[in-house]
């Protein structure tokens, strides 16, 4: 099960709230500094990897999920409180897509070609499902539009808003 899910959630937002801008969505959402190894692989190698198990997408969050918390006690910065998410919306994503590349243009790159949302945005990991499980991230207030048109064009159902109650059901663990 997800573990530690609010703090991770408040590190993503302190990390992404200052950094997200909506006319550099897919650079802004992908640091260096936060790219974990599997990333660096070509598109299809990089989902192949990340749906052949658990471990892999699971690996991937939790270096991003270090190497996110060293830059902000690096930088001193606070975590804030989740109240209302400070504008953004909690997503899944289960990277099961038809890899049409759809979700590219709309999303101004938030989503890339192999539908798969920045990395700098995903905090948290469950071992459900079919594949690698299910990688939720936090998509900040000037990116909700672009990556609500991105998941749209979509047409596989490979990333999703997570709702208030099931939201709220993961904030408990």
């Amino acid at each position: 099960m997800v573990t530690g899910f609010k703090r991770r959630l408040a590190e993503t937002i302190a990390w992404c709230l200052p950094r997200a801008e909506a006319a550099r969505a897919g650079v802004t959402t992908r640091s260096v500094e936060l790219m974990p190894p599997v990333c660096g692989h070509d598109g299809d190698t990089l989902v192949s990897q990340l749906l052949s198990s658990k471990a892999v997408p699971a690996e991937a969050v939790g270096f991003i999920v270090e190497r996110r918390r060293r830059g902000l006690e690096r930088l001193k910065l606070k975590l804030p409180q989740l109240g209302d998410l400070m504008g953004g919306r909690v997503f899944a994503t289960d990277f099961n897509s038809d890899l049409c590349g759809a979700a590219t243009a709309p999303s101004n790159g938030y989503v890339d070609d192999y539908d798969i949302p920045g990395w700098d945005t995903w905090f948290a990991h469950e071992p459900v499902g079919q594949f690698g499980g299910v990688v939720y991230g936090w998509v900040p207030p000037a990116l909700l539009e672009l990556a609500d048109q991105g998941f749209y064009v979509i047409p596989v159902s490979s990333v999703w808003w997570v709702e208030d109650a099931e939201l709220r059901q993961l904030m408990a663990t």
